[in-house]
């Protein structure tokens, strides 16, 4: 017996519903990285992506200076528990000396996000882990739009799927990493040259 390979057979990925499917994964993303997030907070070890603890700390950094707090008055509770973030933060205080960092790299830039986020909502690393989900499922509808102007929904359809929900993908991105800045500007990239509509 052989199998059908043909297209007649993919018809429900013509019809595939691309806003059901965005919003499926973003839900599951958000509950995994709320998972990911109490167990971080629990056992304070950041598993998946250990540099997150630096970009977290940093931010937070960012986040007392921008309320105000001078660095020589920092309260217990304003202090990281475990010794390797407070040793990130002594130094964050050495190296750029009380100030905001002027620098204007990529780290520099997603520490200043999260600054902005632990400003405006506290200390709270899981709106950093939403923030990266958007910019992943964002980068990803952008290719979606690029790929279906080009090839068609067949191949738009499937991309789609794969990529909001491929493994390493969907894991990666409830980590507290800048990758996900770079990859959106890509994507914005591709889709001003190649995805807009002429």
């Amino acid at each position: 017996m052989r199998a059908d390979l043909s297209l007649n057979r993919t018809g429900w990925l013509y019809k595939l519903d691309y806003r059901k499917i965005i919003l499926i994964a973003f839900l599951a993303r958000f509950i995994f990285a709320a998972m990911y997030d109490s167990y971080v907070s629990v056992t304070r070890n950041e598993a998946l992506a250990p540099d997150g603890t630096f970009y977290s700390v940093r931010g937070r950094y960012i986040a007392l200076l921008l309320n105000g707090y001078d660095p020589k008055s920092f309260t217990k509770d304003m202090v990281p528990p475990d010794w390797h973030s407070q040793y990130i933060l002594q130094d964050a205080i050495k190296t750029e000396g009380g100030r905001i960092p002027l620098r204007r790299d990529e780290s520099t830039i997603f520490t200043y996000i999260i600054g902005a986020i632990y400003f405006i909502f506290g200390y709270f690393p899981l709106g950093v882990r939403v923030f990266n989900i958007v910019l992943s499922i964002g980068s990803t509808y952008l290719l979606f739009l690029v790929a279906r102007r080009h090839f068609g929904d067949l191949v738009a359809n499937l991309f789609l799927l794969i990529a909001l929900f491929l493994p390493s993908q969907f894991v990666y991105s409830l980590t507290l990493t800048r990758d996900f800045i770079r990859m959106f500007v890509v994507s914005l990239t591709l889709w001003v040259i190649y995805g807009k509509k002429s």
